[in-house]
């Protein structure tokens, strides 16, 4: 039996009386493209820092290659080492280039002080340009693609992106789309937590609806898109469709 890359079981999250996450159970296979849509507030995030060790579950269990997710200090520095995350605000450091954010991880974690693989991850992503330009002169597709190579430089084995094209201005959202669209072509395993419906059903294996932390729909997106079984899928997407 093939173990998925990411598993959770049961999981739940709660901040104070709000019930981020409720008995959320799924699994991701080696190379499958799964994206999260619903409301602002539906769980979407705190999904995808589960997985991360950035929250950890009240009840439940993540694995990520068949091994629980522990947040212990070793533990943790090895998981996010496999599992690769774009945040929505970039969260680049102001006083290093683009080359030196990128390469600021391997450095750290492994000793590798080679700059080469840097180099190609920026220009993988279309900025090897802008290698010695610190983040305030970049613009903000230009920052979401460093981070997207910095999140690489590390060879995850499966990324998350958690709504990485929401803090952009509407013509530089292709663009990072544009370099998502190409890691998925290339097999990488995604959980996406995204507005973009347009992208979903694009690059989406599966589809998950949330609202209010609980799973309300998924399946393939020309199912959950053409077909929504549940009416507050079919709300919601009349909404933003």
């Amino acid at each position: 039996m093939t173990v998925p890359r990411v598993e959770l079981k049961n999981v739940s999250r709660t901040f104070g009386s709000v019930r981020a996450l409720v008995d959320i159970d799924l699994q991701v296979a080696e190379g499958e493209k799964v994206v999260f849509i619903g409301p602002s507030g539906s769980g979407k995030s705190t999904l995808l820092r589960c997985v991360n060790a950035l929250e950890v579950p009240d009840r439940g269990e993540v694995f990520v290659d068949g091994e629980p997710v522990r947040t212990d200090a070793s533990d943790i520095d090895a998981l996010r080492a496999e599992v690769g995350m774009v945040f929505q605000h970039f969260h680049l450091f102001p006083h290093l280039t683009a080359l030196e954010n990128v390469r600021l991880a391997p450095r750290l974690v492994r000793g590798d002080r080679d700059e080469r693989t840097a180099l190609q991850l920026l220009d993988r992503v279309g900025v090897a340009d802008k290698r010695d330009v610190k983040p305030d002169l970049l613009s903000g597709g230009q920052k979401q693609r460093v981070a997207i190579a910095r999140a690489l430089a590390m060879g995850p084995r499966a990324m998350l992106f958690d709504e990485p094209t929401s803090a952009l201005d509407p013509e530089m959202v292709g663009e990072v789309l544009s370099v998502m669209r190409d890691l998925a072509g290339e097999g990488m395993t995604m959980l996406v937590a995204s507005h973009e419906m347009g992208f979903a059903r694009e690059v989406a294996d599966r589809v998950y609806f949330l609202d209010e932390g609980r799973i309300v729909e998924q399946g393939p997106p020309e199912q959950v898109f053409d077909d929504p079984r549940e009416e507050r899928t079919k709300a919601f997407l009349s909404m933003v469709l």
